[in-house]
């Protein structure tokens, strides 16, 4: 009994003495912690002792967590617990509100696109408006995150966007009723009335030349499933080209976007994604390839981002399509949604820059004086003016609002080309595209 009791008084000074030993490191990082967020701390006291009004704890808290998020970029964002369905919900590409990306461009809320068909398309807002505010409320010094939580709300209530048109001297104040965006990604290039009063795409832009056109106007869940779809109805086999329209496509899932290029190589990095400590995941190509050396020529501009880029980016790296167009909009980084521990909530932070396959970084950064390239630069440049600008996007959104996707009689429209022919506008940047693919030699062909 003597020897056993010997043992354990041994181990008890042992586990003591290794207390002892860890205490001046844990000490040091305590008063590391509280050297840091000892103001916090101050603040809070302050705030709980002797604001006028009492305040609640769970508000402070998600004050200073959004805080700290808006000193880090305008792409991550606070989503407080009661907000986690409906951010669920707008990932899915089906939520209530107005169909408008935006993204921060020379430090001011910009809009990157609006989406195809959506209320804020419906109602005038353009690609390269800055967004100055929303129901008086200035946007200045807010995140990307916490500007579109603002733009959410109940079906048929009302917002008001304060913008500045790229070109005006004087903002624009645009009344938007909210509405459900449910969004098809993948569009042809006409749709020609049946008697049920809906129609299907068709996507041969040159029936005589076997050329394909597929719109692509974002990348939600299911687009590569419609991409799939408007292939199988295509008929690949005797294709001899393929118009890969991006323009006006503000991103969204990156994985639909690698898929997608993955139908068209077979070998190779699609893309990586490198993290702060250098750290490099890769999505490589497999062998499912689709199109197998058709040409392929992709349209891009200013409102095409993130997952648009991606695909455009890739194709361009890997030498197997032509970009052309105008200048991407330069937003290549990636944002994870984590779960807080002790707060029934949850974080978007951006955690890693997307890189091509060649080792280009899309990304734009907000700091001043970084000359570093960004976007995707087109292969062929074709610039349009504002006003050609307007047209295309405003025979996009006659086109797809006379024949909806679930068949409704459309609404009343001008008389414009589009609304007579049904049929998307061929502008010069989509002429274009036709001439290049009608000289093979110039249009990427694969590798």
């Amino acid at each position: 009994m003597a020897h056993r009791s010997t043992v354990a008084w041994i181990a008890i000074f042992v586990v003591i003495g290794i207390m002892f030993l860890r205490l001046p490191p844990m000490v040091a990082k305590q008063d590391a912690v509280l050297h840091t967020y000892g103001a916090l701390v101050e603040v809070d006291a302050l705030v709980k002792q002797q604001f006028v009004e009492r305040v609640e704890t769970d508000r402070l808290v998600d004050g200073a967590i959004r805080g700290v998020l808006l000193q880090l970029d305008p792409y991550s964002g606070y989503i407080p617990a009661d907000e986690l369905p409906g951010f669920d919900r707008r990932s899915r590409g089906d939520y209530c509100g107005l169909g408008v990306e935006i993204g921060v461009h020379h430090g001011h809320m910009t809009v990157i696109a609006p989406v195809e068909g959506s209320p804020a398309a419906r109602a005038g807002v353009r690609p390269g408006d800055l967004l100055l505010a929303v129901d008086g409320r200035n946007v200045d010094g807010r995140s990307v995150f916490d500007v579109e939580e603002m733009l959410v709300g109940p079906p048929d209530s009302r917002v008001e966007l304060r913008v500045l048109h790229p070109g005006d001297a004087e903002p624009t104040d645009i009344e938007i009723a909210r509405g459900r965006v449910t969004l098809a990604s993948v569009r042809g290039f006409a749709r020609p009335p049946v008697p049920s009063g809906s129609a299907r795409w068709s996507y041969l832009i040159a029936p005589d030349a076997r050329i394909a056109y597929v719109r692509v106007s974002s990348f939600r869940r299911n687009t590569l499933s419609e991409f799939d779809e408007a292939l199988a109805v295509l008929g690949t086999a005797d294709l001899r080209g393929l118009v890969l329209d991006l323009r006006f496509n503000p991103g969204g899932h990156m994985y639909q976007a690698i898929a997608m290029v993955d139908r068209f190589i077979s070998e190779g990095i699609i893309l990586s994604t490198v993290n702060r400590y250098g750290a490099v995941d890769e999505y490589l190509a497999t062998e499912a390839v689709h199109l197998q050396g058709v040409p392929i020529v992709v349209l891009v501009n200013g409102g095409s981002a993130s997952a648009a880029e991606i695909v455009a980016g890739a194709l361009q790296a890997h030498r197997r399509a032509v970009v052309a167009g105008e200048r991407t909009f330069g937003k290549g980084s990636v944002q994870h949604v984590i779960a807080l521990k002790e707060h029934q909530a949850a974080v978007k932070l951006t955690v890693a820059y997307y890189r091509l396959p060649d080792g280009r970084i899309i990304h734009r950064a907000a700091r001043s004086g970084d000359a570093r390239p960004w976007g995707i630069t087109p292969d062929v440049p074709v610039t349009l003016t504002d006003g050609e600008t307007a047209a295309v996007r405003r025979c996009r959104h006659e086109l797809d609002l006379a024949f909806t996707e679930d068949g409704r009689a459309g609404e009343a429209l001008p008389a414009t080309n589009c609304a007579v022919t049904r049929r998307v506008l061929v502008d010069r940047q989509l002429e274009r595209a036709l001439e290049l693919l009608r000289s093979p030699a110039d249009a990427g062909t694969g590798p």
